[in-house]
């Protein structure tokens, strides 16, 4: 039986967020990362479809969206806002970030996220993400199923 293969697109404005979070990713044999955005206006441009993402067989529409929530030009919030906009479904979110603000968490579940995660190099920490992260695919399984 063929394993399922699943797509991520990451947005992230920090480098060192996106290779830390590919070194995470990089745990789950069932996963590519399809993208790695730098704001929240590519987020929402590749998931458009707009150039240079146009063509869905070189940028597929991802399984699930790993999503900072304070990026530049659009916040992980607005991105959030914008997937509901336009109805736009099938597409997990998991909100990372440094902020453990209660606000920030209730309003990222509130607007769609599948979870959120504060960012931490604890190895505790990444194991969470992992486990998020066969949640929100699951259910995706589940819901595709």
């Amino acid at each position: 039986m063929e394993t399922e293969r699943y797509t991520v697109l990451l947005g992230d404005d920090s480098e060192d967020d996106r290779l830390f979070m590919r070194r995470i990713l990089r745990r789950i044999p069932e996963i590519a990362v399809v993208k790695e955005a730098q704001s929240g206006d590519e987020v929402i441009s590749y998931l458009s479809g707009l150039p240079p993402f146009s063509d869905r067989q070189l940028h597929p529409l991802p399984d699930l969206l790993i999503l900072d929530l304070k990026m530049p030009c659009k916040t992980g919030h607005e991105v959030l806002r914008w997937l509901t906009a336009n109805g736009i479904e099938g597409i997990g979110v998991i909100i990372v970030s440094g902020s453990s603000l209660p606000e920030d968490i209730a309003a990222s579940l509130a607007l769609g996220a599948a979870a959120y995660h504060r960012k931490s190099a604890e190895k505790e920490d990444q194991a969470q993400l992992i486990e998020k992260v066969g949640i929100a695919l699951s259910r995706k399984r589940i819901s595709t199923g």
